[in-house]
């Protein structure tokens, strides 16, 4: 089922050979492949279920799950519908006219009586829980009217006027209710947009109070916070319906609101594309990246702006890059669709919210095909931005709106994240997705099982306790010459009181990160791990250990055909070992875990306070050099036992640079 680029154009699209030809092609892939499971010209799209725990509708849910379901299939597959409309409309799909097909089913689908009604507000309500008020009819209706949008000409303006008072009334129904206090509020925002525009009466004390709230959520450097998290929801939803509401709505009635949306886009683009690799390639992190390259639709979306900052050629290369990242691989199609899951179908990433049409949110980075052929998108050359300076190893972003840093390695062409501002609920499955000390575009997250050494992330096991414990909230204290400062708690629920804490500082060299951190445990005995990323691996026969040493820094390099992740331990630790881990990579059943431990036993005895490591990575098959694998030459601390209990410390780099760790103020400076 995957994609197979035929005919690239590497004059026009030096890094990716695709072109719009090629964009068009990829909507055929897509729609073959959910038509497949669409048997006669009347049936709703209902994409197979995929047999997990956890993706809606289990087998008892109420009826307007199901409904929701088919919603879904409707809704995201006319994201893709849409925009090849434009450019063929009469586009045939699995012997349906893709046209008629779509007008007849979303008339259908807001009929009652039809075998695709999908029910009104009132009608789920009435087998809703107590005290739920949001549905995710909202959400879907927001995806039709954008849709509608695209494909104005050539669906919308041939309904009957009676048929779009129909389809209007149910509109106006979801865009006028209750909504999530989130990324939501814009879903509404967009419906009321659609129906404003063609006429129909809205309230625009509503529009105004959502637009408000929206604008409400930013917190700096281009990033919305949703709810109380920052992920890719801020790019894959602020950044691509703020563009689309300004243009329908928010120039011509509120432009104040417009233009700070406009402004906080164009921020976003001065430093977004350093999110994505040399490859353009984005970093699995945060909740549903089931919807994947969704991940690098603000880049078109800020085409629509009046006013747009990106660089063209910069945004189509990561745009293609992106999708390309999924659709060229076998593993990511399940009954010809794109799985729940990264690669191939993940159990751990799927979200109760989502169900198997929920991939193609990865629709809205197909925005850009509803822009002419002549637009400069298309025909600009592409560019690597940050890569292609390659003079510079080191390129780093530090953001402290949302908290996050940034590092482009040049050396490996990877991209790594750090992040500062998290909280998750203790034992929350969504641990697994934000609290992490660092996320990579080639290594994605393991799954935590609780159980000992974890993948990028310290875990405490005390000697009476049967599950390690992980740290569930980080806080962000900032940038201070090359370092970066932040404090994470283990367990954390109402206090920081007797909770155990590590002082967390770091600062990239060429292959990897140098870790200084601090240990703040009260109680003992205690077991401490710290995991390297798990390295997946794909041959056992091409599977390589090896161990190494120089100046008491002991190092395991664990490497694969095309991989290789090393750890080297400096001060702080008794130990560093490798696991095995099976069923928790998301890219391959077994994996390869390098971690680190250190045991205390006695309270308040002054040893070792300090925990240094480094934590590096190659994306090739290459020899370590001395100077590559141990990148410290020497370490100083300012107090007289040389544990790190109190002053600075000084890293002596193996090419003579110093980097100097002050952990002072850390405190003060803490944000969440």
């Amino acid at each position: 089922m995957k994609y197979c680029l035929e005919e690239p154009d590497y004059k026009l699209s030096p890094y990716t050979g695709m072109t719009k030809k090629h964009w068009i092609e990829t909507c055929h892939l897509f729609l073959e492949g959910i038509f497949s499971h669409v048997k006669e010209f009347q049936d709703p799209i209902v994409i197979p279920h995929s047999g997990d725990k956890v993706s809606y509708p289990q087998p008892d849910a109420p009826e307007w799950r199901y409904a929701a379901e088919k919603f879904e299939g409707l809704a995201r597959s006319f994201l893709i519908a849409a925009p090849l409309l434009v450019n063929e409309p009469e586009a045939i799909i699995a012997s349906y006219n893709l046209k008629e097909y779509y007008k007849n089913q979303i008339l259908a689908s807001v009929t009652p009586g039809t075998n695709s009604y999908l029910y009104n507000l009132e009608e789920i309500k009435k087998s809703a829980k107590e005290g739920e008020h949001a549905f995710q009819h909202t959400c879907e209706c927001a995806s039709l009217v954008i849709g509608l949008t695209i494909s104005e000409n050539i669906i919308w303006n041939h309904y009957t006027e009676a048929e779009k008072d129909i389809i209007a009334e149910y509109l106006s129904e979801f865009g006028h209710s209750r909504t999530g206090h989130h990324n939501w509020r814009f879903f509404n925002m967009l419906i009321l947009a659609f129906l404003d525009r063609h006429g129909y009466q809205i309230d625009k004390g509503v529009m105004r109070d959502h637009g408000a709230c929206i604008l409400s959520y930013y917190a700096g450097d281009g990033w919305y916070r949703d709810g109380h998290r920052f992920d890719y929801y801020s790019p894959w939803a602020f950044h691509v319906y703020g563009p689309l509401w300004n243009q329908w709505y928010g120039y011509e009635q509120e432009p104040e609101m417009a233009a700070k949306m406009e402004e906080y886009s164009n921020e976003l683009m001065d430093t977004y594309p350093n999110m994505f690799d040399i490859n353009a390639h984005m970093i699995m992190w945060g909740r549903s990246s089931i919807y994947r390259s969704a991940a690098s639709a603000p880049l078109a979306a800020n085409l629509l702006l009046r006013n747009s900052t990106v660089d063209r050629g910069l945004a189509r290369r990561i745009l293609s890059g992106n999708l390309l990242q999924f659709i060229t691989k076998e593993e990511c199609f399940v009954n010809n669709i794109p799985c729940l899951g990264y690669y191939g179908p993940y159990e751990p990433l799927i979200q109760s919210y989502s169900c198997s049409a929920s991939p193609f949110w990865i629709a809205n980075s197909f925005l850009c095909l509803a822009l002419p052929d002549e637009d400069e998108f298309w025909t600009a050359i592409e560019k690597n931005g940050v890569w292609e300076n390659r003079d510079v190893p080191i390129e780093e972003t530090t953001l402290d709106g949302p908290g996050m840093n940034l590092t482009n390695y040049k050396e490996t062409g990877t991209v790594e994240l750090r992040c500062g501002k998290v909280l998750v609920k203790k034992g929350d499955p969504l641990l697994s997705e934000y609290s992490r000390l660092s996320f990579n575009s080639i290594l994605p997250w393991e799954v935590f099982d609780f159980i000992g050494p974890e993948a990028m992330q310290y875990s405490l096991l005390y000697k009476d306790k049967g599950s390690t414990q992980i740290p569930n909230i980080l806080l962000y204290a900032g940038e201070k010459n090359g370092v970066l400062y932040r404090k994470e708690y283990f367990d954390f629920e109402a206090t920081f009181q007797d909770k155990a804490s590590i002082d967390l500082a770091d600062f990239p060299v060429k292959n990897g990160l140098i870790r200084v951190d601090k240990a703040r445990i009260p109680d003992k005995p205690y077991i401490l791990y710290l995991g390297h990323y798990g390295l997946p691996v794909m041959d056992t026969e091409n599977i390589s250990i090896e161990e190494r040493e120089k100046n008491g820094a002991k190092a395991i390099i664990a490497k694969t055909q095309d991989l290789q992740v090393a750890m080297v331990i400096y001060t702080g630790f008794d130990l560093l070992a490798v696991k095995e881990n099976f069923s928790k990579n998301p890219v391959t059943d077994e994996s390869i875990l390098i971690y680190a431990e250190s045991k205390r036993d006695n309270y308040y005895e002054y040893r070792d306070y300090v925990l240094i490591t480094a934590i590096l990575h190659k994306r090739d098959n290459t020899f370590w050099s001395d100077e590559e694998l141990f990148p410290i030459e020497q370490i100083t601390f300012e107090d007289k036992e040389k544990c790190g209990g109190y002053g600075k410390i000084t890293v002596k780099h193996s090419n003579g640079i110093e980097t100097i760790i002050d952990y002072e103020g850390i405190e003060g400076n803490l944000k969440i």
